[in-house]
C-alpha cells in the first residue's frame, strides 16, 4: 500500500482541529467536574485499593455486570467496548501517520500484520455489536430503555462510520491516492467529533464509570452512623442531617449522576415500580443530574431531585444499587434524604405511627414487653447467661410479638435443644432498629443499638444465631460501626441449621420427600448479605424439591416489607407484597418457604402454606 503524504497546509489544519477538539472536551468535561468537586466527602473510598481496582476491572472491562443483568445485550455492549479497548493503539497511530510516524511500527514491529488482523476482526464484532443495540433501541422498542434516547442514535452511526472507514482501508489498500487520502479525513475529524457527543449524552458514563466503581461501597447501602452528638448539634459548622439540600450531596452522589446510562435496569428491578407505584430510581438520579447543573446549592434535595410520595415507597430491598453497570449508590440518596425528613425538615414522614410505636414500647409492632415474657415461659426458652452460654437466640420484633409466628419459634427451639445447642435469650430486648435507619431517624436507631450492644457486651456475647435477616444485617453491620469493639459472630438460622444437618448433629427424615415448594429470597438475607445457597440446601435437605420462581436469588422480588412495610399501610393502588404473591402463585406450588419473619408476614396468604424454613426443618426432623 502507498503511503500517504500530507501537505504543510492539511497538517497544520490537523494540529489546529485536535487542539481544538482536545480543548473544548476539556473545558466541557472540567465544568461538569466542577460541580463534582462541589460536593462533601462523605467517607473514605480509597480503602482496599487492590479489591477495589479488582472489581473495577472486573465490572469494566470483563463486563460481569453488563453481561450478568442483560445477557444479550450485554454481550453487544461487550463487543463495542472492546472496539474500544483495542482501537486506542490504531487511533494513536492514525494521528500520528500524519506526521510521519509509524507508531505501529514502532511498537509491533514484524508482528503489525498480525495485530491489525486482530482489530479488523474486532471491527466486524463492533459493527455487529452496535448495529444489534440499535435495532434495540430503535426497532425493537419492547427490548429498549424508554424515552428513546436519540443520541445513543448518532453514537452509533458515527461508530459505523468509523469502522468502516477503518475496514476499507484495511481491506482495499489499494486505491488511489485521494481515495485513501478521503477516507483517512472522515476516520480523523468523527474521531474528533466523537468525544463531545460523549460529554454531551448518557455515553458519559465511557469515561466516568471506572471512577464510579472503584470508588463505590464495597456493600450496598453501607450506612454510616451520623454524629448526633449534642456538642455538635449544637454548633452550626459542618453538622450534616442528612441530604436536606442540594449543598449536602457528597462527591460521589454527583458523580453517579453524570454517569448514569439510562439503561433503565435499576428501575425494571425495583419492586415498588413493577408495582405501578412513583418511585422510578432512573428518574430520581436523572433528575439530580439536572438539579445540580441547572438550580443552586441552596434548593432543596426533596422536590427536585425525589418527590416525598415516592421516597416513602422505598423499601430499601436494594435491587436498584445491586443491579447497576456503572456503580451508582441509589441507596445513599434515599436514606440521606429521609434523614433530611426525619431530622431536619420534620415533613413527609411516610412511617411516624411506627416511630412512635418503637419509641413507646421497644419494639415494632407495639407488643407489651410482658407478651415476650409469657411466650419465653411458656416455650421454655432459656435466658442467656454470661459465661456458660454459647449462642444467643436473637428474636427480633416478629417473633417476640407476632403471635402468627410463635409455629416458627417452638421450631426454632425444638432445633436448638434436639442438637443440644447451648443458646439462651435475652431476658430484655428491644428492636434492633434497623427500619427506623432505614426511615430516616438516626437518633431513635442509635439509640436502640447503643442498648442493645451494652446488654450484649456486658454479657460478653460472642456468637448470634438471627432468623431475622433485617436484624443480622443491621448487628453484624451497622453496630460494628458505631462500636469498634462490639464484633460478634452473626449466623443466620439458615446458616446454622445447615451446618447442623451437615455436621448431623440432627437428621432429617425425609417426610416431605417428593413434595414440591417455592422458596422466597428475603432482600437482606440475599442481595445484602449474598446467602443464597445455605437455605435452598437445607429445603433439600428435607426432601423437598424446590419451585423457583421467576424472580429468585439475586434478583428476586421485595416482599414489601422493607423499611417498615411489613407495619405500615401504604396509600397505593397496588402494594408491592400483592405483586410478589402473584410471582409465588404462578409457580403453582402450595408450599412458600421463607427464612426472614417479615417475608412470612407479607406473604402469609400466597398459596394455601407459608412455613417458615426451621417449622420445615422440625417436621422433618428424627
Amino acid at each position: 500500500m502507498q503511503e500517504m503524504v500530507f501537505s504543510t497546509v492539511e497538517i497544520i489544519l490537523l494540529t489546529l482541529f485536535i487542539l481544538a477538539s482536545v480543548g473544548i472536551f476539556a473545558r466541557d468535561l472540567g465544568a461538569r467536574m466542577k460541580i463534582v468537586r462541589k460536593g462533601k466527602s462523605d467517607r473514605s473510598r480509597t480503602d482496599h485499593i487492590g479489591r477495589r481496582l479488582a472489581t473495577a476491572f472486573s465490572e469494566t472491562f470483563l463486563h460481569t455486570k453488563i453481561i450478568g443483568g442483560r445477557p444479550i445485550a450485554g454481550t453487544m455492549h461487550f463487543m463495542v467496548f472492546g472496539g474500544f479497548v483495542f482501537f486506542g493503539l490504531e487511533t494513536v497511530d492514525h494521528f500520528l501517520k500524519a506526521y510521519g510516524i509509524h507508531f505501529m511500527d514502532i511498537l509491533f514491529g514484524d508482528l503489525k500484520p498480525f495485530y491489525k488482523w486482530i482489530v479488523a476482526l474486532w471491527a466486524i464484532l463492533v459493527t455487529i455489536g452496535i448495529i444489534g443495540l440499535a435495532l434495540r433501541r430503535f426497532v425493537f422498542v419492547k427490548y429498549s430503555p424508554d424515552p428513546k434516547s436519540y443520541s445513543s442514535g448518532y453514537v452509533a452511526l458515527l461508530i459505523v462510520i468509523l469502522m468502516a472507514t477503518y475496514l476499507y482501508a484495511f481491506l482495499v489498500p489499494e486505491v488511489s491516492a485521494t481515495v485513501a487520502k478521503a477516507n483517512w479525513w472522515v476516520h480523523a475529524l468523527t474521531i474528533l467529533i466523537f468525544p463531545h457527543l460523549i460529554l454531551r449524552s448518557k455515553h458519559l458514563h465511557l469515561v466516568l464509570s471506572p471512577a464510579t466503581i472503584f470508588f463505590r461501597t464495597e456493600r450496598i447501602s453501607d450506612l454510616l452512623p451520623l454524629n448526633l452528638d449534642m456538642e455538635a448539634l449544637e454548633s452550626e459548622d459542618d453538622i450534616s442531617l442528612g441530604l436536606e439540600s442540594l449543598a449536602d450531596l457528597s462527591w460521589k452522589q454527583r458523580l453517579d449522576f453524570f454517569t448514569c446510562v439510562e439503561c433503565r435496569r435499576c428501575t425494571d428491578n425495583c419492586p415498588a415500580n413493577l408495582s405501578g407505584q412513583q418511585l422510578d430510581p432512573r428518574g430520581f438520579i436523572l433528575d439530580g443530574r439536572k438539579a445540580i447543573s441547572a438550580l443552586d446549592d441552596s434548593e432543596p434535595v426533596i422536590g427536585n431531585v425525589i418527590s416525598e410520595q415516592a421516597l416513602g415507597q422505598c423499601t430499601s430491598c436494594g435491587a436498584c444499587e445491586n443491579i447497576c453497570p456503572v456503580g451508582i449508590e441509589h441507596l445513599q440518596v434515599l436514606t440521606g434524604a429521609k434523614r433530611a425528613q426525619a431530622l431536619a425538615l420534620g415533613t413527609g414522614m411516610v412511617a411516624s405511627d411506627f416511630l412512635q410505636t418503637v419509641e413507646r414500647t421497644g419494639n415494632a409492632l407495639g407488643g407489651q414487653k410482658n407478651a415476650r415474657a409469657q411466650l419465653i415461659e411458656e416455650l421454655e426458652i432459656p435466658i442467656y447467661e454470661k459465661d456458660k452460654t454459647e449462642y444467643l437466640l436473637w428474636l427480633g420484633c416478629v417473633w417476640s410479638y407476632n403471635p402468627d409466628a410463635r409455629t416458627a419459634v417452638e421450631s426454632m427451639i425444638k432445633i436448638l435443644k434436639k442438637s443440644h445447642t447451648s443458646f439462651g435469650v435475652l431476658k430484655n430486648e428491644t428492636c434492633s432498629g434497623h427500619h427506623s435507619r432505614r426511615q430516616g431517624e438516626e437518633m431513635q436507631f442509635q439509640t436502640l443499638a447503643s442498648e442493645n450492644t451494652e446488654i450484649m457486651k456486658a454479657l460478653e456475647v460472642k456468637n448470634v444465631i438471627a432468623p431475622c435477616p433485617h436484624c443480622l444485617h443491621t448487628i453484624s453491620r451497622e453496630y460494628t460501626s458505631l462500636d469498634q469493639d462490639f464484633r460478634p459472630n452473626v449466623i443466620h438460622h439458615s446458616q446454622f441449621i445447615g451446618e447442623l444437618i451437615s455436621k448431623k448433629t440432627i437428621q432429617l427424615n425425609g417426610a416431605h420427600q417428593g413434595n414440591g415448594a417455592t422458596y422466597h429470597d428475603p432482600c437482606y438475607l440475599g442481595r445484602y448479605e449474598k446467602v443464597y445457597e445455605a437455605p435452598r440446601q437445607v429445603i433439600a435437605n428435607a426432601g423437598l424439591e424446590i419451585i423457583e420462581m421467576h424472580r429468585h436469588g439475586e434478583k428476586s422480588m421485595c416482599c414489601g416489607g422493607g423499611n417498615a412495610g411489613f407495619v405500615r399501610e401504604q396509600e397505593v393502588e397496588t402494594r408491592v407484597d400483592q405483586v410478589r404473591k402473584e410471582q409465588v402463585r404462578e409457580t403453582g406450588a402450595k408450599l412458600l418457604i421463607t427464612s426472614c419473619p417479615e417475608c412470612k408476614m407479607m406473604l402469609n396468604a400466597a398459596v394455601e402454606d407459608t412455613k417458615d424454613l426451621a417449622e420445615v426443618v422440625a417436621e422433618a426432623m428424627v
